[in-house]
Parts: structure tokens; C-alpha cells; sequence
């Protein structure tokens, strides 16, 4: 514990190796628009214009809206549409998401204290190499618990502990064990079958780390050894040690989504997407046979909402084979509920394959076959899918998701937003990202 806060109580953006500090600069762009991108559902702006009859005005900004926000709800609320579409970054090994979590925690946090770009990029790569260090030591969750709510919590905490106590190794050891005895432990079961309050888990757990964050800072300490007497305990599934390791950067180690589904699906969203390279005439598909591995086998349901088709092998199959594509623009409940793509998704049969499962939780293995009208077969089978660690985009494709996003979310009023998370200044206020935002929403 004590090589770990001072490792995170040191952590500093500028002084980090080069390809850490963009690969986090990248990060940022893309939970920022995918959390725009959230912000546009209709439950997330109702939930939003709620609050904002009781909530009084401050210094952090909700995208999505014009106004000015307390940085505990701004928190909450971009927390609830950063996860919303399945669009979220995460850490394979981890088993989580650790910027969807650290970025608007850090983001409101910032705001709120007047810090600079370069602050709030320290505290998201803080928070990300605490959180995944967790994640991996927990050795996945008990079963029924989603991961949201456990480490990515704590990974809010100490973003929070290294904004408002900077280089201090003891408050954020008190921001670290103070989240961990009060542990957020979330329904998988919400989560997996498409309920709109799993929105709210993220977002709780960005106020709820956000806010004991604070509380540390400020000296409220739990009983010595909470991470290990009780997070692991109750959190973890088969915990171990935690390695503070220097010299190891975690963050070059997640992920990013190119597709809007839980991510034990992308292995076969990528075979996918590598038969349709060849030519597939929906029309012409008599039935689809998929391969996975264990973790992936229970998505294996026909999907009746938009929300649960992001957890449905046989619908995303469809809708990709059926509209040539999967991305945010065909992924929807237009298309979940298209006859012609339930009755194709009826044609698509999951099995486990028990061979598969030596590939995760390094991958997310998967093996798509095709079968044709005329008895002719194709067939796909993917390891690691792509946009993940080692097979991490091109600049200009990451780019062009964040843009894409920005850009239905906003309209013409992105273009000042691109610009500046193209080329985020560390010496200038995080302020005046936060008012770009504002502006396009107003």
C-alpha cells in the first residue's frame, strides 16, 4: 500500500514516457465523445433535466448541457452516458474501465478547483494505473457483480486525491483504503440484460469515489488494511497481491471500442466484419454458427431492446450482416425490433467452445461460420480483437470515432471541441475545455 500511494501521489503527466502521455491525451478524447454521444438518450436528458430543478448551479460542466454543475453530480451524470451506448474504454486484464471512470471524476474535480490540462491529465493516469492494478489483483468479480463500482471507485479516488492534495503519499493512501471499505458492489444481472438504470452505475460510482476522494484528502481514514481485509474480501474473486511495479505503464495496456457492445463480444464482431470484407448477401445466409469462450457464451439470447442488444451475440450478428456494418448508427432500436433482422438473428446458434477459453481474459476469442444457401461455407476466427493493447488504432481512426461522436452529438458546434482535444494545451485551464462544451450544448 505504501509503494502504491506514492507511486500514484507522484505520478505526474508531463514526466511520463511519450507514448503514455498521448496514449492518455487519447483516452480522453475518446470517454469524452463517447460520453457526449451518451448524453443524447432520452432517459440520460430527462434524468439531467431533473436534477437540474434541484441542483444548484457550480463549476463543473455535464456535457450535454449549458450550465454550470456541482462537480459531484457533474460526476454522476457524465459517469451515467460515458457507459450508456457500450461504447466505454476498458483494460482486458483488469476486467474494467478505467478512464470511463478517472476522466469524469478528474474532469469535475479540476473544474472545480481551477487546475490545468496538465493537472487533470496526472490525475487520469493516476487513477487508471491505481484502478487496473486493483482490477488484476482482484482476479475478476464474485459472480452476480458487475466490475463497475469496484476498482474503477477507487481509481475515482485517487484522480480526485492527486488533484486536491497533490504529492501528498498519505492522503492518498487514506483516498485509496477509505474507497475501498466502502465498496460499491453492482447487479451484473442489470447490467447484462439491458436495463437503463445500469447507467447509473457508473455514475454513482464516480460521485461515490469523487466524493470519498475528498473526504481523505480532507483526513477522514478507515480502519489500516480496508484493501485487503475487506475490498478483496468482498469484491474480488480469487485476490492476490497488488503489484505497484515502477516502470510498468497499464494504460498502454487497455482497450478502446470500435464496436457499441460488451466488449466479450468484439472477437465476433471482428470474424464479422472479416467475412463481410468478402462479400455476404444477407439474403443469401441460411445460418451462422459462433464459437466462444466461456464468458461469452451466456450472450447468447435473441435481444427485444436497443439496450439489450449491446449483450446479444445472435441480434449484433444480424444487424451486421444485415446492414453491412455494426457501429452507433445501425446498432438501434429501429433495427433490434426489423423483422428481417430478428428472423436472421433466430439463425444464429452460440455454442461454448471449451477450447477458446485458453485465449481470455488475454482475448476474446471467437469463430464465425457462415453457411450459405447454395451449402458453401466461410469462416472467420479472431484471438485479440482489434483497438486492444497491442492492436491499438491508427491515430487518424481513433480520431475519427471521437469526431464522428462529437459531431452527431453537436452538430457544427464540435468543430472548437475537435480542435482543442486534438491538441490539449497541459498549461491551460481545464476550465476552458469544459466551456467548449457548454457552448456546443447551449
Amino acid at each position: 500500500m505504501r509503494d502504491l500511494a506514492q507511486a500514484a501521489a507522484a505520478t505526474t503527466w508531463a514526466e511520463a514516457p511519450v507514448d503514455v502521455r498521448v496514449r492518455v491525451v487519447e483516452l480522453v478524447g475518446d470517454v469524452l465523445a463517447v460520453t457526449a454521444f451518451g448524453s443524447a438518450r432520452a432517459e440520460l436528458v430527462e434524468l439531467t433535466n431533473a436534477l437540474a430543478t434541484t441542483t444548484p448551479v457550480g463549476a463543473a460542466t455535464v456535457v450535454g448541457s449549458a450550465r454550470g454543475w456541482p462537480a459531484a453530480t457533474a460526476g454522476f451524470l457524465n459517469g451515467c452516458a460515458v457507459a450508456a451506448d457500450q461504447l466505454q474504454d476498458g483494460h482486458r486484464l483488469a476486467r474494467g474501465h478505467p478512464a470511463s471512470h478517472t476522466v469524469p471524476a478528474a474532469l469535475a474535480v479540476a473544474e472545480e478547483h481551477g487546475s490545468t490540462v496538465g493537472e487533470f491529465l496526472s490525475a487520469v493516469l493516476a487513477g487508471y494505473e491505481v484502478g487496473t492494478r486493483l482490477g488484476q489483483a482482484m482476479g475478476g468479480t464474485p459472480t452476480g457483480v458487475h466490475d463497475i463500482g469496484t476498482w474503477g471507485q477507487v481509481a475515482a479516488s485517487v484522480a480526485t486525491a492527486r488533484l486536491v492534495a497533490p504529492g501528498d503519499a498519505d492522503a492518498m493512501r487514506r483516498a485509496i483504503e477509505l474507497s475501498a471499505a466502502a465498496v460499491l458492489l453492482t447487479d451484473a444481472g442489470t447490467v447484462f440484460t439491458g436495463w437503463s438504470g445500469s447507467h447509473a452505475f457508473l455514475g454513482l460510482s464516480v460521485q461515490h469515489g469523487l466524493t470519498a476522494g475528498l473526504a481523505a484528502a480532507a483526513g477522514l481514514r478507515p480502519a489500516p488494511g480496508s484493501l485487503d481485509r475487506h475490498f478483496m474480501a468482498v469484491a474480488g474473486r480469487t485476490p492476490r497481491a497488488v503489484e505497484a511495479t515502477a516502470g510498468r505503464w497499464e494504460v498502454l495496456a487497455g482497450y478502446v471500442k470500435a464496436y457499441p457492445t460488451c466488449a466479450h463480444l468484439h472477437g465476433v464482431h471482428e470474424a464479422v466484419d472479416a467475412l463481410l470484407a468478402e462479400g455476404v448477401d444477407a439474403k443469401q445466409v441460411d445460418a451462422v454458427d459462433v464459437a466462444v469462450f466461456a464468458g461469452a457464451a451466456g450472450f447468447n439470447g435473441v435481444a427485444d431492446s436497443e439496450l439489450a442488444a449491446r449483450f446479444s451475440i445472435p441480434t449484433t450478428v444480424a444487424i451486421a450482416i444485415w446492414t453491412g456494418r455494426l457501429d452507433e448508427s445501425t446498432l438501434t432500436a429501429q433495427q433490434v425490433a426489423d423483422p428481417a433482422v430478428r428472423e436472421l438473428a433466430g439463425r444464429v446458434r452460440v455454442v461454448h467452445d471449451p477450447e477458446l477459453d485458453a485465449g481470455y481474459p488475454h482475448g476474446r476469442p471467437a469463430r464465425v461460420t457462415i453457411t450459405l444457401s447454395d451449402g458453401t461455407t466461410r469462416s472467420a476466427t479472431v484471438g485479440r480483437p482489434r483497438w486492444d493493447a497491442d492492436r491499438w488504432p491508427a491515430p487518424a481512426e481513433l480520431a475519427a470515432k471521437r469526431d464522428r461522436l462529437l459531431t452527431t452529438r453537436f452538430g457544427v458546434g464540435a468543430r472548437p471541441l475537435i480542435t482543442a482535444l486534438s491538441a490539449l494545451d497541459p498549461e491551460a485551464p481545464i476550465r476552458d475545455v469544459g466551456a467548449l462544451f457548454r457552448a456546443a450544448a447551449d
